[in-house]
C-alpha cells in the first residue's frame, strides 16, 4: 500500500494494494454540485437541494430532501469513486422530533456495505458518521422511525465530515410554530429527482414560519 501526493486541491491519493487503483482521500465536501455530485433517489422540491449547502434556510415546506419510510431511501451519487470515512447529515429539526436510519456506502449500487446503523438510537439534527475508510461513489441514506410522521427528511448531506462546521452543532434550537405531524411526502408538489412523484398523504395544513437558523 503506497500513499503518493499529487495535483488534486482537495485531497491526496490512496493506491490500493489490491485493485491497483488510484482513488483520492478527498479533504474537502465533495458532495457538492460545483463538484458533480448529485441527488439520484429521494423527494424534494429542489432536485439537490440536500447539497446546496443551505443549512440556515429551511422550514416545513422546504429545504429538505426526504423519501417514505419503508419505502426507498435517500441516496447521493459522487462524481467519481473516492475513498472516504466520515459523512455528515442535517435532519430535518424545526420541532422536537427525533429520527432513526442507516448508511450504505457502494462502488456500483449492487454491492452495498452498512457503514452505521442508528436504527435503535433516537438522532435530532446534526449527525457525524465516521467509519473505516473504504471505496464509495455512492451512500444511501435509510430512515426507519420518526417520532413525528411516516417520513424520513434531511436537509444537508457532506462528505467526508467538514470538521469547520461543528460550530453550528451547539446553536441549534427548536423552530418556532404551532406543534403538528410536521413536513409530508406531497406529490403534488414534492418530486423526485427522477421526475416520478411518490404517492403518500397530504402535509399538515399546520405551517410555522421559516426556519432561519444563526
Amino acid at each position: 500500500m503506497y500513499v503518493f501526493l499529487n495535483n488534486y486541491i482537495f485531497g491526496f491519493s490512496y493506491l490500493d494494494a489490491e485493485s491497483c487503483v488510484g482513488l483520492t482521500v478527498p479533504m474537502e465536501n465533495v458532495a457538492t454540485i460545483a463538484d458533480c455530485a448529485s441527488v439520484i433517489e429521494g423527494v424534494s422540491r429542489s432536485r439537490n437541494a440536500l447539497l446546496n449547502g443551505d443549512t440556515k434556510n429551511y422550514d416545513w415546506d422546504s429545504g429538505y430532501t426526504c423519501h417514505q419510510l419503508g419505502s426507498g431511501a435517500i441516496v447521493v451519487q459522487l462524481a467519481q469513486p473516492y475513498m472516504i470515512g466520515s459523512i455528515r447529515l442535517l435532519l430535518w429539526d424545526c420541532d422536537d422530533r427525533s429520527y432513526s436510519y442507516y448508511v450504505e456506502v457502494s462502488t456500483n449500487q449492487q454491492q452495498w456495505t452498512m457503514v452505521a446503523d442508528r436504527t435503535k438510537v433516537s438522532c435530532k439534527s446534526w449527525q457525524s458518521v465516521t467509519f473505516e475508510r473504504q471505496p464509495a461513489s455512492f451512500i444511501r441514506i435509510v430512515g426507519t422511525h420518526n417520532t413525528a410522521n411516516e417520513v424520513f427528511h434531511c436537509v444537508h448531506f457532506e462528505c467526508p465530515e467538514q470538521q469547520s462546521s461543528h460550530k453550528e452543532d451547539s446553536s441549534e434550537e427548536s423552530g418556532p410554530g404551532e406543534p403538528g405531524p410536521g413536513p409530508q411526502l406531497d406529490p403534488h408538489a414534492l418530486q423526485a429527482p427522477s421526475g416520478s412523484s411518490l404517492p403518500s398523504s397530504p402535509g399538515s395544513a399546520s405551517r410555522s414560519p421559516n426556519r432561519q437558523h444563526q
